[in-house]
């Protein structure tokens, strides 16, 4: 068989993923000759599809040798050496990549991507801004650039893009929860509530979207909806801020002591939360009167004396005014 017949069954079989298959014939093939540019991308590829990127880097280096200018060569380096960790040299051959072609879609990408990781969010969006002038309906992108967002509190920027991942993809579950935590984080919690609803819907084994609606639905004063949440979330694993979160329900109803026995359960596993004290604290005050919640505090204060939490407890329950019958 010739390079040309080797290929193309190559193609066939990565068509079906059959990567041992197309392997075969593109080793053949570069025994025929070992500098051809398409039988070592695409045998790079295959590596790639084996998740071999030892194997597609050393492959793709020797294409990248008669071919520097190549950019689908350099960015398929830069993304080997994303994956197996090596930063420098992913982010020398994306640039390298973006020089030659400034509107490359897979160097923005990969390199916003990276970026994103080491929480370089300012250089993250950089690259994906300028992906999104490309592409205004990339909807991975669109719903990562709202995640950055959020994640700085830029919660109006983030309704924005999730808003917009939405309109394209209704049923995006990242857009759906971004969308929600934004609202939340706004303290628009009716209009939030309706994306938690879904988000529960599409995802109702994940403790961190229970609780996360839950504590909208307990600002919106539906404490029932609010506990049931809760203790979904519970059910799935120990999570501190479920507990946390069906405790302030507790507090509300006057159930001070099964409030005190879910700060108990996280003090169990992490004696030195200082949030955790602070609260309990403050739910002894409320039960059975603040000399009670000050010599607690104190006690705790001595042991954990680095707390800022725990002081500022103590501060607030020292005030003459200091409200006990209200739940944080």
């Amino acid at each position: 068989m010739d390079i040309e017949e080797l290929l193309e069954l190559g193609s066939r079989c990565r068509a079906v993923k059959d990567f041992a298959g197309a392997l075969k014939h593109y080793l053949r093939a570069l025994e025929l000759d070992p500098e051809d540019r398409s039988i070592l991308l695409a045998l790079g590829d295959v590596y790639r599809g084996l998740n071999d990127y030892e194997s597609s880097l050393e492959v793709w280096t020797r294409g990248i040798q008669d071919n520097p200018k190549d950019v689908a060569i350099l960015t398929r380096i830069a993304d080997a050496h994303k994956r197996l960790g090596h930063r420098d040299l992913a982010v020398e051959h994306y640039q390298r990549a973006l020089a030659l072609q400034p509107a490359n879609r897979y160097a923005l990408m990969g390199l916003g991507d990276l970026h994103y990781k080491e929480h370089h969010y300012k250089e993250a969006l950089a690259c994906w801004e300028k992906l999104l002038q490309i592409d205004p309906r990339l909807i991975n992108i669109i719903t990562m650039v709202g995640n950055i967002h959020r994640k700085q509190h830029s919660f109006e920027k983030a309704v924005d893009y999730f808003s917009a991942a939405i309109k394209i993809a209704p049923d995006n579950a990242y857009a759906i929860f971004g969308m929600a935590d934004a609202l939340r984080g706004l303290g628009r919690y009716e209009q939030a509530a309706p994306y938690w609803d879904d988000i529960v819907r599409m995802d109702p084994g994940n403790k961190h979207v229970l609780a996360r609606a839950g504590d909208c639905y307990f600002r919106l004063g539906d404490l029932g909806k609010a506990e049931e949440l809760f203790q979904r979330s519970i059910e799935t694993g120990h999570d501190a801020s479920a507990l946390i979160g069906l405790s302030r329900v507790q507090r509300q109803r006057k159930q001070f002591d099964q409030a005190m026995a879910n700060y108990r359960r996280i003090l169990e596993r992490n004696p030195k939360d200082a949030r955790t004290v602070a609260l309990m604290g403050e739910t002894l005050a409320e039960a059975e009167g603040p000399e009670a919640g000050l010599h607690y505090l104190k006690q705790m204060a001595r042991k954990h004396p680095e707390a800022k939490e725990i002081e500022s407890a103590l501060l607030r329950l020292q005030k003459p005014s200091a409200p006990h019958g209200k739940s944080r």
